[in-house]
């Protein structure tokens, strides 16, 4: 019975570190996305690979390994500009102002 207690309370102290972890690492995202506003040379070429025929997955993975962008938002940047894909610059725009969008200010342009 007191071992069951303390496992329990270890337990628990665990589930609690993870938690504080995942709030603290939110945190300093957001921190981080409002000091610096300049723009990553990755979503760039993310942009350019779009345009270019590759693949939803290829240019997921560019964005994904920025900091600016988690798995979800790079969906939704995709979902925006894969309709503009059969454009005259192959959706290079769109995909810059997708990535606008989802940032929430004009931080890329695509000229």
């Amino acid at each position: 019975m007191e071992m069951d207690v303390w496992m329990r309370n270890i337990g628990w102290v665990t589930a609690l570190t993870a938690l504080l972890v995942l709030i603290k690492r939110h945190y300093d995202r957001i921190d981080l996305l409002q000091e610096c506003t300049y723009e990553n040379s990755g979503v760039y070429a993310a942009a350019y690979q779009f345009a270019c025929g590759s693949s939803a997955r290829e240019v997921s993975e560019l964005l994904v390994t920025s900091f600016e962008f988690d798995r979800q938002e790079t969906e939704v940047i995709l979902a925006w500009a894969l309709p503009h894909r059969m454009e005259t610059d192959g959706g290079y725009g769109a995909f810059i102002g997708a990535v606008n969008r989802v940032l929430g200010e004009e931080i890329y342009h695509s000229s």
